[in-house]
């Protein structure tokens, strides 16, 4: 992610306002894994802090796939923000605790995005004749779908408690770099083919 955060600065002069949230997102994101870095070295639990930070992840993206949507549906975005947050609060003070780290609320989160991140995938399908590998909303959309899938399935199986060996774990969790590597490299690429942010001109 700190890769994808200078070449994040590099190029701030010059992005389009339409790839705004994405870019919060990015500074989300390094900045969340940073704390709960430092959480986990100073020998503390970092639940509560993750438990925290995807409180914040969800509406960042739901606010980057309402821009994308060309400001549609403004309501159905709020509607599935208002609807986390009270499955977020049920999750982590009601079913569960905020000191371990919780399912419910990934789930639905993870659920949410995969959705979004397949209706923008199909709008472009169908709609741009472009490079589908030059446009950034494409590749941001489809990598989310990855990423997310994989999640929905960790987090299943910890909220299902499936019986899983140590080995198994040992192969998830090795899956889950992997995934978690190509994303943020996926989004590394999307940064730099973000088009140029448009200049106005008045004309006489």
């Amino acid at each position: 992610m700190f890769i994808s955060l200078v070449f994040l600065y590099i190029r701030r002069k010059n992005i389009d306002q339409l790839f705004l949230p994405f870019a919060v997102f990015i500074c989300v994101a390094f900045l969340g894994q940073m704390i709960i870095e430092l959480v986990i070295a100073s020998g503390q639990h970092s639940a509560v802090y993750a438990n925290c930070y995807v409180l914040v992840e969800f509406p960042v993206f739901l606010w980057m796939f309402y821009r994308w949507s060309s400001h549609k549906n403004a309501l159905l975005f709020v509607t599935l923000f208002v609807l986390g947050l009270f499955i977020w609060v049920y999750d982590n003070f009601i079913f569960s605790s905020i000191t371990i780290t919780t399912s419910i609320y990934r789930i639905y989160y993870s659920l949410v995005l995969i959705l979004c991140s397949i209706n923008q995938t199909n709008k472009i399908l169908f709609s741009d004749h472009g490079s589908l590998w030059k446009n950034a909303i494409f590749m941001v959309s489809s990598i989310s779908i990855v990423y997310y899938s994989f999640r929905v399935f960790i987090e299943s199986m910890f909220f299902f408690q499936a019986e899983m060996s140590n080995e198994f774990m040992r192969q998830v969790f090795l899956i889950m770099i992997i995934v978690n590597f190509f994303a943020h490299l996926i989004y590394t690429l999307a940064i730099l083919c973000i088009p140029a942010r448009k200049e106005f001109t008045l004309r006489y």
